[in-house]
């Protein structure tokens, strides 16, 4: 198999059926697990075929002078990788000043091509937060106002809400609470124009499902409208203004948006796990129309690069200021809550957290075969990014390695486990069922659901049950494997009117203002309810 088998796929050949959840958010797609292993407990507590028979199988490039802390770390990513078949990954650490670094497995299976130092990972997700700070490096400089609407910049914004097109600002863009659905994965080409073309083709067709501002919904439409804010600010394409506005100051030499750069040289390919073990996932490139919500190629080194920015408030590492202290704070600053989540809240890009009173800023990324997960504490002067290639044990791993590296580095105790985007929102400190009365469980009883994705929540012998439905949306991209959805799960309600499975938090039922049922919170997902069947 050759390192292009698994390279951009044009629109033409790509299946109609909906993009899978898990393509929005890591944590959705740990939720659908959670569930799934709750419907086969044998089957989820057995380790995956993966490509590794152990933990002392992996090649792993250790330094000889890591500390004790990045060792132990190090060795926790080893023994995950083992477990939930993770073919490659790449660890980047810094502490008081100092970096650290390592790289495991392989680039791809088929040629055993090892991880370096120089190899690329999918950033995903983490992308936002790029975006989100080249939004206020324009902020700063006069050229955009976080609180003007995006049509003082954007006069023919056309959006399906008329009063949600005239009213909906830059904060709403990036609280995630501009209240479409925001999972339009459609190819607009690989043309300058692409991301305008999605803006002014596919925003349009996209469903308010909540009231502007009501509470956040994670939206990558909504970060990929902050790409076109940055190109008509410029008057450059997204890439070009990018690399002259943050990828250059940082001397991030090697990240790229361009799939053509990436294939020059080392690279990640993508994984799942499925049915038949570890297998290739397509396809490998999001389209350039995504490239603000996901686009981005990089290596620990040069994520850490970035990393510092935050860390020293908008300092570049050659000491050049690239943002005002007030922007990197206030990005970091608790801007929205999600319903029946207390550990996690939404900044500006960033997600944020707070323990003992350390401020964390993290943020995953989650592709068709690959995981990332970037977390600061910028207070403590550390910062941690882990990128990974395969989707679902990618996902697997990363609590490890955050749990490891907050207790090792932050001296965090048993609220480490809370850490960053994939466990965070699933954790219920109170999960104890209620007891509920079939007729007290009836109400919560219907569909909810976005164009491409359904959930029912049906009572049967006194039990909540949860399932899931893929939907088909015209021409969304998806990955070429995806799982079951989960059917029938039993589901509990908690204190609150949230949903778990076993001891883990999956949802929350919302409430109108009028106090009946109107939507689903999934994770960081939000699903109105369309009728009570």
């Amino acid at each position: 198999m050759s390192r292009n088998s698994f390279s951009r796929v044009s629109s033409s050949h790509v299946s109609r059926r909906r993009l899978l959840a898990a393509v929005t958010a890591a944590t959705t797609s740990r939720v659908a697990g959670r569930m799934a292993a709750a419907q086969t407990p044998a089957a989820g507590a057995a380790a995956v075929t993966g490509p590794w028979r152990d933990a002392a199988a992996i090649p792993a490039t250790l330094p000889d002078d890591a500390s004790p802390r990045f060792r132990a770390v190090a060795d926790a990513l080893i023994q995950a990788m083992a477990k939930h078949g993770v073919p490659g990954a790449a660890l980047g650490i810094r502490m008081d000043g100092q970096e650290e670094h390592a790289v495991f497995g392989v680039a791809n299976l088929d040629t055993h091509e090892p991880v370096t130092s120089d190899t690329l990972f999918q950033a995903g997700s983490i992308t936002k937060t790029f975006t989100g700070s080249v939004i206020m490096r324009l902020i700063a400089e006069g050229k955009l106002d976080l609180y003007a609407p995006v049509r003082d910049y954007l006069p023919d914004l056309d959006l399906e809400d008329a009063s949600v097109a005239a009213r909906v600002t830059i904060r709403h863009l990036m609280t995630h609470t501009a209240g479409w659905w925001g999972d339009a994965f459609f190819d607009t080409g690989d043309g300058d124009d692409a991301i305008a073309r999605l803006v002014r083709d596919r925003l349009p067709e996209l469903p308010q499902l909540f009231p502007l501002g009501m509470f956040p919904c994670y939206n990558n439409a909504a970060i990929v409208l902050l790409g076109r804010l940055i190109e008509v600010a410029t008057g450059e394409d997204y890439r070009s203004a990018m690399q002259r506005l943050l990828l250059d100051p940082l001397a991030m030499n090697a990240s790229t948006f361009d799939p053509d750069r990436v294939e020059r040289g080392s690279f990640a390919l993508g994984y799942t796990s499925s049915s038949d073990g570890v297998v290739p996932q397509s396809p490998l490139y999001f389209p350039r129309g995504l490239d603000p919500a996901g686009g981005l190629w990089s290596t620990t080194r040069e994520q850490l690069q970035y990393a510092r920015l935050h860390v020293a408030d908008g300092v570049a590492p050659d000491g050049t200021r690239l943002l005002p202290v007030y922007t990197t704070q206030l990005m970091r600053r608790p801007q929205a809550r999600f319903v029946g989540i207390t550990n996690i809240q939404i900044g500006l890009t960033w997600f944020v957290q707070e323990f003992g009173g350390i401020r964390l800023a993290t943020h995953d990324g989650h592709t068709f075969g690959q995981h990332s997960s970037l977390l600061l504490a910028p207070d403590r002067g550390f910062a941690l990014i882990l990128l990974t290639n395969i989707e679902t044990g990618g996902g697997g791993a990363d609590p490890a390695v955050l749990t490891t590296a907050t207790r090792q580095y932050l001296g965090l105790g048993e609220e480490a486990a809370q850490v960053g985007m994939t466990d965070g929102p699933e954790f219920a400190p109170d999960a104890a069922p209620l007891a509920l009365a079939p007729e007290e469980l009836a109400p919560y009883a219907g569909r909810y659901a976005t164009p491409n994705m359904a959930i029912t929540l049906r009572v049967a012998n006194g039990q909540l049950l949860l399932s899931m439905e893929n939907l088909s949306v015209a021409d969304l991209i998806h990955p070429a494997i995806e799982g079951p959805t989960p059917q029938d799960v039993p589901v509990s309600v908690i204190s609150g009117e949230r949903l778990a499975v076993g001891s883990y938090l999956i949802g929350a039922i919302v409430r109108r203002p009028d106090s009946t049922v109107g939507w689903l919170r999934f994770n960081i997902l939000t699903l109105p309810r369309v009728s009570d069947q």
